[in-house]
């Protein structure tokens, strides 16, 4: 039989099952068990939360690499290649590595069925086990309690943030979402919760799996102060407090990263956690790009507490081009949108998205026009008066931009 290509295996793994997402942890443990991959490095992160995952994840990763460590990361989903999945050090997996791990997973599940994500999970486990790894942060897909990267052994959890998404599979309630991610808590190991005021159900949640318990606001926390930031957190048992300058990514990530570090004893010193965190970028948060006179502004936000985060940092833009999937709260998205004079709809067809004329049935303010694609709407824009462009509402939205870009400015040149 001839060996698959990326593109092919890629396929293969949607094939396997009727479904993309089916919550369960029984087979991808039995395969993983096969594998004995569930402990991929000497220490292990598991990063859960509602938003602010793959900020949180980037952040750790930066400040333990710049201690001389070698870091994997696994999060999801990527922007443009299947590879930004499965990193070490910043350097992103060959197609030839996930090719072969691909064929070491399929051999080794047998007739056990897998989807997608659970495919991919095993795989970058087992392609970290190999790498001789100091540190591997593992990024839940959806929830926590049920995701298939709560198969790993984890020295510590992180959950950045606790709001309504993804109702469908983890419920209608903030307290039953706050189950399901805070579910991820190990006995005697520290959970570190970044909501600001969590449910009760949450400590409820960590104190029943006796896990220990670390909450933005008790354990650690940050204040603006006149320089930027004034970061508490505990290390050791000694109180800490360090100042971080004005930072580009949303500055509660940066206390929860830090206070993460602070409870596994790999935290660096505060001023190379300064300068790290001042040079940190994340590939679709708050990312711009300029073309011509023109400003734009790419966010992956795609629920309502994202959303009015990225409000709060970018409070107003001229024009807007916004997409969402099926699933997302629409009009509750757009009425949270940043100030602007001119919105412009997107089709998106993937699965689960929502035509032009599906959003602006769902959209009860006045729209400016509607296109089939995100391509179709920012070649619209590009060739308006307005400066300042926000393209916003999910992965695929700025994966799509991202590539209209490129084509434009040269390949790599949007990364």
């Amino acid at each position: 039989m001839a060996e698959r290509s990326l593109p092919e295996w890629l396929q293969y793994m949607e094939s396997l099952t009727a479904t993309e997402i089916d919550l369960g942890l029984e087979r991808v443990a039995a395969v993983a068990d096969v594998m004995a991959c569930r402990r991929p490095a000497p220490l292990t992160l598991i990063v859960a939360g509602t938003n602010g995952k793959g900020t949180t994840s980037a952040l750790l990763s930066a400040l333990l690499q710049v201690q001389g460590l070698k870091v994997g990361v696994y999060s999801s989903p990527h922007l443009q290649r299947y590879n930004e999945r499965v990193q070490i050090n910043g350097e992103q997996i060959t197609d030839a590595e996930l090719v072969a791990s691909f064929e070491r997973v399929e051999q080794a599940r047998g007739d056990t069925g897998l989807t997608y994500f659970e495919f991919g999970t095993l795989s970058a486990l087992e392609f970290f086990a190999r790498q001789s790894l100091d540190v591997c942060i593992l990024e839940v897909g959806l929830g926590g309690r049920l995701d298939a990267v709560n198969v790993a052994d984890a020295d510590a959890c992180v959950v950045t943030s606790i709001g309504l998404d993804h109702q469908a599979w983890l419920g209608n309630s903030v307290d039953d979402i706050a189950y399901e991610k805070c579910a991820i808590a190990r006995s005697g190991r520290p959970l570190i919760c970044g909501q600001p005021q969590p449910p009760e159900r949450a400590r409820a949640t960590v104190n029943a799996r006796q896990g220990v318990w670390l909450a933005r606001g008790e354990a650690f926390d940050i204040v603006a102060s006149e320089q930027g930031y004034q970061v508490s957190f505990s290390s050791a048992g000694e109180e800490m407090s360090w100042s971080i300058p004005q930072v580009n990514v949303p500055y509660h990530n940066v206390a929860t990263a830090l206070q993460a570090l602070a409870a596994v004893q790999r935290l660096p010193s505060e001023a190379v956690a300064r300068q790290v965190i001042a040079e940190l970028r994340v590939p679709g948060r708050l990312q711009q790009l300029a073309l011509g006179q023109q400003q734009w502004f790419l966010d992956v936000a795609h629920n309502p507490q994202a959303m009015a985060h990225l409000a709060q940092v970018l409070p107003q833009v001229d024009g807007v081009i916004f997409s969402a999937l099926e699933d997302k709260p629409v009009a509750d998205l757009v009425a949270l949108l940043p100030q602007h004079q001119q919105l412009l709809l997107a089709g998106l067809d993937v699965w689960r998205g929502l035509s032009a004329e599906q959003l602006a049935e769902r959209v009860p303010q006045p729209v400016d026009a509607c296109f089939n694609s995100v391509a179709e709407a920012m070649q619209f824009a590009a060739q308006q008066p307005h400066r300042r462009w926000l393209v916003a509402g999910s992965f695929y939205t700025v994966e799509q931009a991202l590539n209209w870009m490129e084509e434009r400015l040269g390949h790599g040149a949007a990364s």
